[in-house]
């Protein structure tokens, strides 16, 4: 799930330090858990985040579209569960 809600924050040009702070905020995840799946997808997708972090300009935080697509996250998980 911290995959995806970080595949999410990059979607919405987030950076790694706004993205560790939306995922605190609006969906209780402990930043050391955002940052170390970070760095892991960093690590396995070199190229991409190189060209993403190139294309990234100074954007304001976007954490409260994010913390819809978490709440929609949430009701979809709980309809399967």
């Amino acid at each position: 799930m911290v995959q995806h809600l970080i595949e999410r924050c990059l979607l919405l040009h987030m950076n790694r330090d706004q993205c560790i702070k939306a995922l605190a905020e609006h969906a209780s995840i402990r930043p050391l858990i955002t940052l170390t799946v970070w760095r892991e997808l960093q690590k396995e997708n070199k190229d991409f985040f190189q060209s993403y972090f190139h294309s990234l300009s100074p954007r304001p935080l976007m954490s409260k579209t994010l913390g819809l697509f978490i709440s929609f996250e949430k009701l979809h998980v709980q309809h399967f569960i």
